[in-house]
């Protein structure tokens, strides 16, 4: 069996914000034909593949989370830069100003990405959360790169201009008009069918 050949979209990210290195872990891969989605929590993997051809669509909502720890680690910095300023002790004073340092790194660290959302991919049968995802200029341009092979693999957009016309001929089908039936599909994962 030929093995698949893989590039990775989004590195490997904790679900939570504050998670431990060991809890929960998300990245996104590219495949030839799909998207593989990898769950990790230190124990176990999970694998989701999102084909190129099921995927209904990507939403991507802006959040605050960025926003509120870039405050967080400002004040904390600046707490320990006054405490370093007025502490008369030099030993104090280098280590209140070490500490607002580290804090000052860990804000830029986390203010360079940018800034933070919540990226969903919509199938027929589910909506998962991409949380490798996790800030809006990387989903952006992970998007960008994955957009052109879902167009490839279903055929293509239709022009806006046409829509109103495939509209008016769907409502004037008799196949449309006429009540339809659902028959069900069978236990292998086949969905139903609807039949006029």
């Amino acid at each position: 069996m030929a093995e698949i050949q893989y590039t990775r979209l989004a590195r490997a990210r904790s679900r939570k914000i504050f998670a431990v290195a060991v809890m929960s872990r998300t990245s996104l891969w590219l495949g030839p034909d799909h998207l593989l989605f990898v769950e990790s929590n230190g124990y176990t993997e999970t694998y989701k593949r999102f084909y190129f051809r099921d995927i209904q669509a990507f939403t991507l909502q802006r959040t605050n989370t960025a926003t509120y720890v870039n405050i967080f680690l400002a004040i904390v910095t600046l707490l320990f830069i006054v405490f370093g300023l007025v502490s008369e002790i030099p030993g104090v004073r280098i280590l209140h100003f070490s500490v607002a340092g580290i804090f000052g790194l860990l804000l830029l660290l986390h203010a360079i990405p940018g800034a933070s959302c919540k990226c969903n991919i919509k199938t027929a049968v589910q909506t998962e959360e991409l949380s490798a995802l996790a800030r809006l200029r990387k989903a952006r341009k992970v998007l960008d790169r994955v957009r052109p092979l879902i167009t490839s693999a279903q055929g293509g957009a239709l022009p806006p201009e046409s829509i109103p016309d495939l509209l008016r001929e769907m409502a004037a089908s008799p196949a449309v008009a006429s009540p339809q039936k659902i028959v069900g599909g069978d236990l292998l994962g086949v969905p139903p069918r609807i039949e006029s």
